[in-house]
């Protein structure tokens, strides 16, 4: 029969059986031979026998086939042994019919016919024996013998028709199989090139209808439009659950392993997560710090599974909340990332938790009507971690909630702690949130478990008070330096509250719908409220003087240095901004020899350069400016906005740490910390336009808003629907890697005026694009820059992209690598998140060694490119209308060398 077949179902626990059967006939073999007095010299070697057979099935030793030959040979011996005793002659067939039927269950035919010629060569030899002996040969005699001889031909023959007619059974049941799995393939791959299809005009709605949305004053059409745009949302999201689906079903996932931190991850999650918050429910996330601040995995797929699993929870979730909580355990390959996801939901039944993994399944059919959804959440879930190697168990009790866990293994590469708060013996917290008002006692766990973890893994403390009246006497006894207050108890206590601002950081814990009241210097922090944010603002330096002015360092000579050129305009740009002269170096050999031939008052650094990488280059810098007894500060630039970073930094010997992208107000903070007090002035307006200017807009301190797309003006535009993979990015070696405050607090990029940009100029379309003007506009703090940047990225992709082909050509995949990282970096700083993480795929690809994946997927993400860059240039009319586009030639055309 087939080996495919052997291994199936029927037939694998055949070899055992054949051992159990062999054991007990030996053993009684053993028994006989001592009973009757048989040669006791067989004992031991039968015993022997019996222990090799379970020594190499127990230690796997040798193939399968070759261990049944050894048990087949073995037992032959043993009923040899056994037959060549006169009293066992006519014993022999019925042993033997049963040895053939065990035989059978393995489907060889082979070892029936060995069964038969044992028994039939044993019995020759018992009649050569009888004759010899004398044996009188009555007809009885004869009859049995005759008998036994045609019962045994019987027995085979029997014994080899349910083997060809299983073998006919598997045949066609193997043709069936292949027609449905080749079905199901096809369907797979149907679905896969139908989702592929629908992802372009699902981002064409949605960018276009939120470019209507800030065009149209209608409120009724705003309201529809916004519609539009949440139905295109769930239609993106239901796309790219079923692409994963197929990716698990056709069994091609691919592990994409790379740096990442978990406070980035979880950054980009709750800002996806935000909107389909319920104002009913509640969302807490609890981090232990304990957890490695850098880890090497899957992040892109960790991603989805947390996505999955809150979102799940949210769906299924009528009154109380969600909970998220992530630890580790330390293992010798790295830890073991533990997440357990809780909600006060629905819960499940035993045998809806038995068919959870099947296609297409949710709980009850009047789950489905409540929560809508394809079912298959939790297959993606479980295949996601499945190919990670981790393993999920679900505990659901009906109409109580679920908790689901999970652990998966990855590798540490910085096992620092994932945050912390610098001078954390002088940062005391106090917190009105009165969580007591929660009727859900589940939900009052949660925070009070969340914010006991936060202040033990912090290291500092909270003072929590439910009334106005005990915040009061909480003031006058303790010195509190931040405070945090519910948007409810901020909104009935504004006046007192906003009086504290001049001493104490006041942040308001608030749903996105919020607002501050005009002029009020609160902070927002939108909800959910965790640690990662939290510690952002524990970090940043907060005293309230000069808010209400311009920081201004007139004619400081400053020295940027980073190997990537549009990296250099954005940071050129920001320091133009304050009044510095400006300098920049590609490279760290560059940087030196430009600090030995020029006078600098501050260098910023980047610490991920090819060569000589921003560590070697400070130190040699510094090596040279001792010998001339110059000193001034070095700050690194780099992606990386943990405060362990920080120390890390510093310890090397740099001055000062900024975190790319840059935030206005962690530069100016450093600004103040590295210059001379001499250097620093302070304006009322931007000493280039006139226009106020600030981190952070005071009216709302976060990046809800509206924009205006016309000229001369670029607000906030809503982000597409495409969630996936924009976490991937986030590694402290990624030079465009997400930064660690929360993207919704102390930011602001509305009512950013462009110069330069031409009339009738809109910057509107390039949402048809996939670029996310929000992003790129947040990445450089300024329309003019951003425009800029837009400029370059376009008037430069012909020689990359010519490079890129050439080195694909070449198979050169170091130079490709380093070529489609720079795209990577570029695409992201101008906002195109969908190719930044395309061009991740082949880097990762490259480093991999996986050419088949580059060969399958280049020339799209290249086309993908093309369409960028041509759309950019169409957008900003940077070339000609008359003038054609470009063609791209195969070949030179006739008369042309």
């Amino acid at each position: 029969m087939d080996h495919q077949n052997l291994e199936g179902d029927v037939f694998r626990a055949s070899p055992l059986m054949i051992l159990i059967t062999y054991t007990v006939l030996g053993i009684a073999l053993i028994a006989e031979t001592i009973l009757m007095s048989w040669e006791l010299w067989a004992i031991p070697i039968i015993a022997a026998s019996i222990v090799i057979c379970w020594g190499l099935h127990i230690t796997q030793f040798m193939s399968h086939k070759i261990r049944l030959y050894i048990s087949t040979i073995l037992m032959m011996v043993c009923y040899f042994f056994y037959g060549i005793h006169i009293t066992s002659t006519y014993d022999m067939p019925l042993l033997m019919m049963l040895i053939i039927m065990i035989f059978t269950t393995t489907g060889e035919v082979w070892l029936v016919t060995a069964c038969q010629l044992t028994y039939y060569f044993t019995l020759a030899y018992d009649i050569i024996v009888m004759i010899k002996t004398g044996t009188e040969w009555d007809s009885l005699l004869v009859s049995r013998t005759i008998l036994h001889i045609v019962l045994m031909f019987m027995t085979g023959w029997i014994a080899r028709l349910i083997i060809k007619k299983w073998d006919t059974v598997f045949h066609k049941s193997d043709v069936k199989i292949k027609e449905l799995n080749e079905s199901t393939a096809r369907m797979n791959a149907f679905m896969a090139n139908l989702s592929h299809e629908l992802r372009t005009p699902i981002n064409a709605i949605i960018g276009i209808t939120n470019v209507m949305v800030e065009k149209e004053d209608s409120p009724e059409l705003r309201t529809d439009m916004h519609e539009v745009i949440i139905a295109g949302r769930r239609m993106a999201e239901q796309v790219g659950d079923i692409l994963d689906y197929s990716e698990i079903e056709m069994n091609q996932l691919v592990v994409n392993k790379g740096s990442y931190m978990i406070a980035s991850i979880l950054n980009d999650l709750v800002v996806e997560l935000r909107p389909i918050i319920p104002d009913n429910l509640e969302l807490v996330i609890d981090v232990d710090a304990e957890v490695p601040a850098v880890l090497n995995g899957d992040a892109g797929k960790l991603h989805k599974i947390l996505y999955h699993l809150i979102s799940n929870g949210l769906k299924y979730t009528k009154e109380g909340g969600v909970s998220v909580r992530i630890t580790s355990v330390k293992q010798q390959y790295g830890i073991n990332l533990c997440i357990d996801v809780s909600d006060t939901g629905i819960g499940m039944s035993k045998d809806e938790l038995d068919r959870l993994y099947s296609r297409f399944y949710q709980a009850e059919s009047g789950r489905i009507v409540r929560s809508g959804g394809l079912g298959i959440s939790m297959v993606i879930v479980s295949g996601f971690v499945r190919s990670l190697g981790g393993f999920i168990t679900i505990d659901s009790v009906p109409e109580k909630g679920t908790v689901v866990r999970i652990s998966i293994p990855q590798e540490v590469e910085d096992d620092g702690r994932c945050m912390s708060i610098n001078n954390h013996e002088v940062i005391n917290l106090a917190g009105f949130l009165n969580i007591g008002k929660f009727r859900d006692p589940n939900v009052r766990e949660y925070y009070n478990s969340m914010i006991l973890n936060l202040v033990r893994g912090l290291r500092t403390s909270m003072h929590r008070v439910d009334n106005i009246a005990d915040l009061k006497k909480l003031l006058q006894k303790v010195r509190i330096t931040h405070l945090f207050v519910a948007d409810e108890e901020y909104e009935k206590n504004c006046g007192y509250i906003e009086s504290l601002t001049s001493d104490i950081k006041v942040v308001v814990v608030a749903k996105e719908s919020f607002k501050l009241p005009k002029g009020a210097k609160a902070h927002v922090l939108l909800k959910p409220f965790y640690c990662i944010p939290i510690a952002s603002i524990l970090n940043s330096d907060h005293t309230g003087k000069d808010e209400a002015k311009r920081m201004y360092c007139k004619d400081v000579k400053a020295l940027v240095v980073d190997d990537e050129p549009m990296n250099l305009n954005v940071a050129k740009g920001i320091f133009k901004r304050y009044g510095m002269v400006v300098s920049t170096a590609d490279s760290g050999a560059e940087a030196v020899k430009m600090c030995k031939e020029q006078s600098f008052d501050i260098v910023f650094m980047d610490h991920m350069m090819p060569g000589m990488d921003g560590v070697e280059t400070m130190k040699r810098i510094r090596y040279d400016a001792g010998k001339k007894h110059k000193d001034f500060p070095i700050v690194a630039l780099t992606a990386n906005a943990l405060s362990t970073a920080r120390e890390m930094f510093i310890a090397e010997g740099f001055d000062g740490f900024i975190s790319k992208p840059i935030e206005l107000a962690e530069l100016e903070r450093v600004l103040k910390h590295v210059l001379s007090k001499s250097l620093i002035t302070y304006i009322d307006e931007n000493p280039h336009n006139g226009s106020k200017t600030g981190s952070t807009n005071p009216e709302t301190n976060n990046i809800s808003g509206s924009a205006d797309l016309t000229k001369g003006k670029l607000g906030n535009i809503e982000h597409g629907a495409d969630k996936s993979n924009s976490y991937a990015n986030n590694s402290k070696y990624d030079k465009d890697a997400a930064w660690i405050a929360d993207r919704d607090t102390l930011s602001d990029t509305d009512n950013v005026e462009i110069e330069g940009l031409e009339d009738g100029v809109s910057l509107a379309p390039l949402a048809d694009y996939g670029i996310d003007i929000n992003l790129g506009i947040k990445y450089c703090q300024s329309g003019d820059i951003y425009l800029s940047l837009l400029e370059q990225y376009a008037n430069e992709y012909d020689e990359k992209l010519a490079k890129i082909e050439d080195f694909y050509k070449k198979k050169d995949i170091d130079n490709y690598i380093i070529m489609v990282h720079a795209l990577k970096s570029t695409s992201l700083m101008i906002g195109d998140k969908s190719l930044s993480e395309e061009a991740k795929s082949l880097e990762m690809a490259g480093k991999n060694k996986d050419l088949e994946f580059i060969e399958k997927n280049h020339r799209a993400i290249m086309d993908h490119y093309i369409r960028t860059s041509e759309g950019i240039i169409k957008v900003l009319k940077l070339r000609d209308e008359n003038e054609d586009e470009f063609e791209v030639l195969e070949f030179p055309p006739e008369g042309e060398s």
